[in-house]
């Protein structure tokens, strides 16, 4: 029986340019739908750096990319304070589901896996900053279970809309997913990471 679950995995250092395309395609299908969010090119130096840092994922059917997101243990500064006590929550990132791939609901199982991640890392919150000017992606959180914690509203930053969910809440409705956080190796040896085919 072939294998139909989406596959998240931390993404290889030779997967910047993939991740880079992703920011490019949602650039893009942000500015037809008339928002002004990512309209600047997306920093590959970040990028790179998440990657080495085991922080970004992609995620991949039949050997194909539909998606990535970012997660750590990051807390702005400049959005949350002290008494939201930074430490108790994983944040997430920059995740982008690729519009020219047909696979529904992607968005609810990487914020479903993202919430398991946080809980086993022993956190109490999945956390997401929106930019302040998308209410689209805040109803979007919203529908996925955040709260609106708050929003910040510093003139020199275009986010600040604060969502949280509980961690290891999970919602109904998203693609079945396997989840690495080590290669798993075909009959050569050779890794599942980076541009080697799935099963």
């Amino acid at each position: 029986m072939h294998d139909d679950r989406v596959t998240i995995r931390p993404a290889s250092p030779s997967e910047v340019e993939v991740i880079t395309s992703m920011w490019d395609e949602a650039a893009e299908w942000l500015k037809a739908q008339g928002v002004n969010q990512w309209q600047y090119p997306a920093n590959k130096e970040k990028i790179a750096r998440d990657i080495d840092l085991v922080h970004a994922y992609v995620a991949r059917r039949h050997g194909e990319y539909l998606g990535t997101i970012t997660v750590d243990e990051f807390a702005d500064p400049e959005f949350w304070s002290p008494s939201d006590v930074p430490g108790s929550a994983l944040y997430a990132h920059r995740m982008i589901v690729r519009r020219a791939v047909e696979t529904p609901a992607l968005g609810t199982a990487l914020l479903n896996w993202a919430s398991e991640k946080a809980a086993l890392l022993g956190k109490t919150w999945l956390r997401v900053d929106a930019w302040k000017t998308n209410a689209k992606l805040g109803s979007y959180y919203e529908s996925q279970g955040f709260e609106h914690v708050r929003t910040v509203d510093l003139p020199h930053r275009k986010s600040g809309a604060l969502y949280q969910r509980l961690a290891g809440s999970i919602r109904r409705g998203g693609p079945r997913y396997l989840a690495l956080e080590v290669p798993q190796f075909d009959e050569n040896g050779s890794p599942e990471w980076g541009w080697s085919s799935e099963a």
